[in-house]
């Protein structure tokens, strides 16, 4: 296996365990970051911002590549129709 697939399945196992970590935890979320999208790494939020816009700002400024986190706008579907 070459180094770069032991990369990619690093960094794909990262995913999916956070993504699990995300739903797991929603309604967690939702107390602190509702209406707001939040990038995850390592069970950590890294960033969130209300607007698309200014979240890919705040990511480009950490320095966090969106492959390696797992974003997810944050609502409270309870209240929905």
């Amino acid at each position: 296996m070459s180094h770069m697939s032991i990369v990619r399945d690093d960094r794909f196992n990262q995913f999916i365990d956070d993504s699990r970590w995300l739903h797991k935890n929603y309604n967690e979320l939702i107390k602190e970051f509702n209406l707001e999208y939040v990038a995850i790494k390592n069970h950590i939020v890294v960033a969130h911002c209300k607007e698309m816009n200014d979240f890919e700002r705040e990511l480009k400024q950490l320095n966090i590549d969106r492959l390696d986190v797992v974003v997810e706008f944050i609502r409270d579907k309870r209240n929905e129709v």
